[in-house]
């Protein structure tokens, strides 16, 4: 088998357990072994730079965050950056006058919510992270935009994403509320910068990831790997199902795929 000399991680449900919260001692330990290898290593993520760059302390120094909106590298260099069109966040500001619902802006320079309810509460304690400040939508329409999170359930999700955008697109990771990114834009996007910048070939690459904004990564990397966790949707796309992360499911798919 080719050699890998890139390997990818989404965070929540990947690097950090579903329900511990928490890095596994052996995922530590696989990340260390990986870059004693000189493999790299890489971070995949919905989530916002700001939330993902405590990584940096386990030994990740490149990020693909918002779903390949914004890819950081070595010294916070920016290798990469897409914003949503204007005209699609004056199109959602106008629909949120007769159907209401929290949105989650993330700007280049930080991030708000357009109002907070239990079920955004809920979804932020789960995740760990701090409920962002509520500021009225309308202030999005001067921003930077890299990516919304829609609280609606998918019946919703289908009408805003065919009737209401135009040049956006979404993916959902949790149950309750979707990533909405702008068209063409996802992991693999920022999987193809990182190689290039390396000067990596997509046939040595690795990939791990638990949710639906994972399924082109997963089947961009030479080998995808799903956790344990996982959607059915994820797992029939990728090449391996370990177990979750609680489970040291990273450590061993690189053990069975002689990465460690």
């Amino acid at each position: 088998m080719t050699k890998i000399k890139a390997v990818f991680f989404d965070i929540d449900g990947t690097l950090l357990g579903l329900k511990s919260k928490e890095i596994a001692p052996s995922t530590l330990e696989a990340i260390h072994l990986l870059k004693k290898k000189d493999v790299q290593v890489i971070v995949s993520t919905g989530r916002s730079y700001r939330h993902a760059k405590f990584l940096k302390a386990h030994g990740f120094d490149s990020f693909i965050t918002f779903n390949g909106s914004y890819c950081v590298a070595e010294d916070n260099e920016v290798v990469f950056k897409h914003v949503i069109d204007a005209s699609d966040i004056q199109l959602l500001h106008d629909h949120l006058h007769v159907d209401e619902f929290p949105v989650g802006v993330m700007t280049t320079d930080d991030s708000f919510i357009s109002h907070v309810t239990d079920e955004v509460t809920t979804v932020f304690d789960m995740l760990k992270l701090q409920v962002p400040q509520a500021m009225p939508f309308a202030d999005a329409l001067n921003k930077e935009v890299l990516q919304l999170n829609l609280f609606v359930d998918e019946v919703k999700e289908q009408f805003i994403i065919n009737k209401v955008f135009k040049r956006c697109e979404s993916s959902r990771w949790c149950p309750v509320f979707i990533d909405v990114n702008a068209k063409g834009i996802s992991k693999q996007i920022g999987m193809e910068h990182f190689l290039s910048r390396y000067g990596i070939d997509n046939t040595q690459t690795m990939a791990f990831g638990d949710g639906g904004n994972d399924i082109q990564m997963l089947q961009a990397a030479r080998i995808g790997v799903a956790m344990g966790n996982a959607g059915k949707a994820v797992k029939q796309v990728a090449d391996y199902v370990t177990t979750t992360a609680e489970e040291d499911g990273i450590w061993h798919a690189l053990k069975l795929y002689d990465l460690i």
